[in-house]
C-alpha cells in the first residue's frame, strides 16, 4: 500500500498540474474575450441600471439594452452593430459633474462593453 502511494501520488500530481497549465489560458482568454452572444452584462450609470446584451444576426450584431431608473418605466434601445462599429449610452452628471458613459464596441466578431470608470474622453 505504501509503494502504491509512493509511486502514484506524484503522477496524480503531476496530472493535475498539467490539467491546470492546458485550462487556465482558456479560462483567462474567456475573462478577455468580453461579451458573450445572448449573454446578459449588468450596466451602471451612476443613478440609472440596466443591462445589455446582443444576439448574432445575418445583418450584424442586435444590441439591446434596457436602461432604468430606480422604480421608473424601463427604456430599451437596440442598434444593428457591424464589425468596427459602436454604440453608447449616456447620463449626464450633476451641474461640474461628469457625464457617465458606457459604450458596446463591435471589433471584428468580438463585442466589449466599456465600464464608465474604464472610458476616456479625448
Amino acid at each position: 500500500m505504501r509503494s502504491l502511494i509512493r509511486d502514484i501520488l506524484p503522477l496524480a500530481v503531476a496530472g493535475g498540474l498539467i490539467a491546470v497549465a492546458v485550462i487556465a489560458p482558456v479560462r483567462a482568454s474567456d475573462k478577455n474575450a468580453g461579451l458573450r452572444p445572448a449573454t446578459a452584462k449588468a450596466i451602471q450609470l451612476g443613478y440609472v441600471k440596466g443591462v445589455a446584451y446582443y444576439t448574432q444576426e445575418n445583418d450584424g450584431y442586435h444590441v439591446v439594452a434596457t436602461l432604468s431608473v430606480a422604480d421608473g418605466a424601463p427604456v430599451r434601445v437596440a442598434a444593428t452593430l457591424k464589425p468596427e462599429q459602436a454604440v453608447s449610452f449616456s447620463v449626464p452628471g450633476a451641474v461640474d459633474g461628469d457625464t457617465r458613459t458606457v459604450e458596446i464596441v463591435r471589433s471584428g466578431d468580438a463585442i466589449t462593453v466599456t465600464e464608465p470608470t474604464q472610458l476616456v474622453l479625448n
